[in-house]
């Protein structure tokens, strides 16, 4: 008997020595399974995007947490966390025997881990290295790891991980951004209530958040407080004035809102392309973990103005862009616009629209669209910087031009309405297509484009230089233009002549409060500074007296800008600008559609409503900006000269007016176009003076001047000439009005090709007095009376032409000052 208890011990050893050895073993391997603790590298912390006041606006993160050292953090918390999670904390050597034996019996008893009784120090442990899958498995690599933290780190440092790493509900993580989520405000600036509810959240943060459950949070706040008082960390008193505090639940705006959804991705973008410059391939990895402070350009104020004023013209009440549904579009209610703010001398993004919704195609910087007569000014500019003047005649009659593959081209006005000489400045003002044209095919439309691309157009295409080269300066480009490059090359007339690149990140600093980029700005003289206040000299007066007369109106104060209108209204522009601030606005469906009638708008979408938008968003961003003219540069002076000819004025000059030239630029002779003027009657018939013979229904009065003989109009409204135009080989035809204005001579129409007509190096040929009498009427008639051929009145500035993206034009100067224009070009 005794032998056979012998063998029964000697097995029950056998047997306790091999579980013992299994256990050991399996725990052994358990351990060498577990993660080493080196592998930990710190808390993933939000990174956050302010804008150029400080305020915050967006945060990136997988786990949003902003990390706040353990000295910064109330003693409430510090106790409160203590009291509820691990009241021995500082005693133990990071694992609770007796808190693990008595959650050992439990969950032997279910069968399931379903207690934990893990110190501060295993929950970091888990936190930080493990998943959370109840099992013995990571029970026993939580105790392990927590044992090696206790040997590496010191009690208040794994205190300040433990309160910076742990889960506090909804998207919280750590004890400062759960005070911002729950209560509005920063850690250190907690009561001590405040701060037993934030220490009872890590059990179930989700169950005892006070944003879901308030009640259950109370409570659990007033179990923290009753365990603080049981232990001694509070007094009676302090734990009575906390149950009694009530608390004011703030939790903070989801600052990620759709006003700067567009704003927001294009930061992510250009803080990608800034952290792979500075840290290489796994720079951008720090986007959403690295704890970066993101300071932007963005005026939050401006930005709000900029979408009040968006959202009131979408309105159905009062607004004035319809909304069309849409399938198949990136957003489905169409048109779409964007709306880009720089400020002018350093090319910061004060503001950015770029849809009308939160979809991720940023059209302020990514849409390529027809920027229609907005892209005159670039004409104009190299016009300048090439020796021309806002005095300049232009002879806007039209004319044809050959192709690059043999085929005629003809520049048309928006109304084709033509007015003979107008100055550059009325062909700005005006939107003249045939100026722009004629422009461009004198100076060149290679220069065109080269002067455009310096000033930061990037889009042009080996078309633009070629295929369709005359389009170019009517805004018929290949690709067309992006908004924001659109506003930062019009920023170098604002800049005086200085182009300042486009940027959105003013600095990035690190986690641990380094600087690790910082805007350099970078600036490029384009235009002479003289030929910069030219140009916005010129673009005042789209607004005061063109185009953009809306804007004039409401803003008292220097404006300048320029308005675009693609020729089927597809796409519709205004850029405007101060001495301080440039705006981009672009309307327009994703899909290239014409937004007109025939495709569900109740009315066209033009240039206008880019003015009307403009113009509703700068009056409230400039109310409270005092009034800035552009400054002016010493060697521009004015002079009073003749309208017609851009010369000074004559002895019969009959009206003159203001214009400014560079101090080498004047004039040096006057005009001798006028003078004194005869009145003839004309036989319609025969074109020849009239005679007494002649029907009086046949007779026209016209004038002449004595000396040259050219036909001028010497009445003080403008005369009205129709002409036609037919090639039925190219299937080239249209009908036209020839517009002259007072006391300007009268362009010969060629007969045969209906036509004006131009001497062989395309000077302007002119209506002269007839020299023999009329012929075909034999018996005396009536007498005819003296009678002015009809006429009209000045017209109210246009809204805005439809530009017709197809080829480009050439200059003529009037007769009077062809030589002059030729020897000064030549110098």
């Amino acid at each position: 008997m005794k032998k056979k208890y012998k063998y029964i011990i000697a097995l029950t050893l056998i047997l306790v020595a091999l579980g013992l050895g299994i256990m050991l073993g399996a725990v052994t391997w358990i351990i060498q399974e577990t993660p080493d603790i080196s592998a930990y590298r710190g808390s993933q912390e939000t990174t956050r995007i302010y804008s150029s006041d400080g305020e915050l606006l967006s945060r990136f993160f997988t786990e949003d947490r902003i990390y706040v050292p353990l000295n910064r953090m109330p003693d409430d918390l510090k106790k409160a966390i203590i009291a509820i999670e691990d009241t021995n904390f500082y005693s133990h050597g990071g694992i609770n025997l007796w808190g693990i034996a008595r959650a050992a019996v439990v969950n032997i008893r279910e069968g399931r881990v379903i207690q934990g009784g893990s110190t501060i120090t295993q929950q970091l442990a888990r936190n930080v290295l493990l998943t959370l899958d109840r099992t013995f498995y990571r029970k026993i690599q939580e105790a392990y790891l927590a044992l090696q933290f206790e040997h590496v780190y010191t009690k208040p440092e794994i205190l300040e991980m433990y309160l910076n790493e742990i889960f506090m509900g909804h998207s919280a993580y750590g004890v400062q951004t759960a005070a911002q989520q729950y209560f509005g405000k920063n850690v250190w600036d907690l009561s001590l209530s405040e701060s037993a509810l934030i220490a009872g959240l890590p059990q179930s943060p989700n169950n005892y958040s006070p944003l879901r459950n308030p009640e259950l949070a109370i409570r659990r706040r007033n179990m923290v407080l009753s365990r603080m008082k049981d232990i001694g960390f509070i007094t009676t008193e302090e734990y009575e004035s906390a149950i009694n505090e009530e608390l004011d639940f703030q939790s903070r705006e989801d600052i990620s809102q759709n006003n700067i959804v567009y704003f927001e991705n294009y930061i992510r973008r250009q803080l990608h392309n800034k952290l792979k410059e500075i840290y290489g391939p796994d720079g951008p990895q720090m986007i959403y973990g690295g704890g970066l402070q993101v300071y932007t350009t963005l005026d939050l104020d401006m930005q709000k103005k900029a979408e009040d004023a968006y959202r009131e013209a979408l309105t159905e009440d009062g607004g004035y862009i319809p909304s069309i549904s849409r399938e198949g579009a990136d957003d489905n209610l169409q048109p779409q616009g964007a709306v880009i703010t720089l400020d002018a001398k350093t090319g910061a993004i004060r503001a950015m629209i770029g849809g009308r919704g939160n979809d991720h195609f940023n059209r302020a910087v990514q849409a390529k669209r027809q920027p229609g007569s907005a892209f005159k000014p670039f004409v104009y500019a190299a016009a300048v910087q090439n020796g021309y003047s806002p005095a300049s005649v232009i002879n806007d009659l039209p004319l044809i031009l050959e192709t690059d593959d043999r085929r005629t081209y003809i520049p048309r006005n928006y109304d084709d309405t033509y007015r003979g000489f107008i100055s550059a400045r009325q062909g700005l003002a005006d939107s003249v297509n045939v100026a722009a044209v004629r422009l461009a095919n004198d100076l060149g439309i290679t220069n065109v484009i080269d002067k455009a691309r310096e000033m930061g157009i990037s889009t042009f295409t080996d078309s633009d230089y070629f295929d369709q080269r005359y389009s170019v300066a009517l805004g018929g480009l290949n690709q067309g233009v992006i908004p924001l490059e659109m506003a930062s090359a019009y920023s170098v007339f604002a800049n005086e002549g200085i182009k300042t690149e486009p940027y959105a990140i003013e600095k990035i600093v690190d986690s641990r409060d380094n600087v690790i980029y910082e805007s350099k700005s970078r600036k490029q003289i384009i235009l002479e500074e003289s030929s910069a206040y030219m140009i916005n000299d010129m673009l005042k007066s789209v607004i005061t007296d063109g185009t953009g007369w809306r804007i004039n109106e409401s803003i008292d104060r220097p404006v300048a800008g320029k308005t675009g209108t693609t020729n089927r209204n597809t796409d519709a522009w205004f850029v405007g600008y101060t001495p301080e601030l440039v705006t981009a606005v672009w309307i327009g469906e994703d899909q290239n559609r014409p937004m007109n009638s025939d495709f569900g708008y109740p009315h066209t979408i033009e240039s206008r409503h880019a003015v009307m938008l403009w113009r509703d968003y700068m009056v409230k961003v400039l109310a409270d900006r005092p009034s800035v003219d552009f400054e002016k540069p010493p060697e521009i002076i004015s002079k009073e000269i003749d309208p017609v000819t851009g010369l000074l004025p004559g002895s019969s000059t009959p009206q003159t007016v203001e214009e400014i030239f560079t101090t080498s630029g004047v004039p040096d002779r006057e005009t001798n176009l006028h003078g004194e003027v005869e009145t003839i009657q004309i036989d319609r018939s025969s074109g020849q003076i009239a005679t007494d013979n002649c029907p009086r229904e046949n007779l026209t009065t016209r004038h002449y001047l004595k000396d040259s003989g050219i036909r001028y109009n010497n009445s003080q409204s403008a005369l009205r000439i129709s002409f036609s135009y037919d090639n039925p080989e190219q299937g080239d035809n249209f009908s036209g009005v020839y517009e002259i204005a007072p006391y300007h001579p009268v362009q010969k129409i060629d007969q045969e090709t209906g036509f004006p007509a131009s001497g062989l190096e395309g000077e302007p040929v002119y209506e002269r007095k007839p020299t023999s009498h009329c012929e075909l009427h034999d018996g005396p008639s009536d007498y005819a009376p003296y009678e002015e051929e009809p006429a009209i009145e000045p017209d109210e500035p246009e809204d805005e032409e439809a530009e017709e993206p197809e080829e480009t034009e050439e200059r003529s100067i009037i007769q009077d000052i062809w030589d002059f224009l030729d020897t000064r070009n030549n110098d």
